[in-house]
């Protein structure tokens, strides 16, 4: 938690300033007392929110300065849950960070960052860890099964489509959505099949 003694507006300050990229304004905070390692309401540190926008000086410093690469948020998501860039999340890892970390949820860094749609990120992370990211095949694999040759098979497509675009852009796990359309489309398959 932020010192007691330190008031609550240049708390506020440090997030600000290390999302802004404004190091010289970090340094000043904590070389007055705020400690690097600091949460917000939400769980959210120095480090969290320089990692999110990339600022690598930042993100530099504040380690160096007793940062924390692996703080936790109160969800359990360490500063490589919320980069943006793959560059940033190299970085991350170069410096320490645990690539394989699992949140309270059990997702990893490469999992969440493939689920925000940030690909290359996800990209990046699954380099070290070796993870497969499912998303991207299970989009392949829906588009084989929805081949066809019917105004149907069309329809199939723009409704996947659609969910995994709203997947993307919400981040919400639809899986048993897609799981449903393909069933449709299989079941289909064979009474169309059967009547052959």
């Amino acid at each position: 938690m932020a010192p007691t003694n330190t008031p609550s507006i240049q708390l506020a300050n440090i997030w600000t300033a290390a999302g802004d990229g404004q190091l010289d304004r970090v340094k000043e905070l904590v070389e007055s007392g705020i400690d690097t390692n600091c949460h917000d309401d939400f769980g959210y540190t120095p480090l969290h929110a320089a990692a999110s926008y990339g600022h690598l000086d930042v993100i530099e410093y504040l380690v160096s300065q007793g940062g924390n690469i692996d703080i936790e948020d109160f969800d359990g998501d360490t500063p490589l849950f919320v980069v943006e860039s793959p560059e940033a999340a190299k970085f991350l890892i170069e410096k320490g960070a645990d690539a394989s970390h699992r949140n309270h949820e059990g997702t990893t860094p490469a999992i969440n960052a493939a689920s925000e749609g940030w690909r290359e990120v996800a990209e990046e992370i699954a380099k070290v860890t070796g993870e497969t990211l499912a998303e991207e095949e299970e989009e392949d694999e829906l588009a084989h099964v929805a081949v066809g040759d019917d105004e149907d098979d069309g329809a199939f497509l723009r409704q996947v489509e659609q969910v995994i675009q709203q997947t993307e852009q919400d981040g919400l796990n639809r899986d048993e959505q897609l799981r449903g359309l393909v069933s449709q489309m299989v079941m289909r398959q064979i009474q169309e099949d059967s009547k052959k």
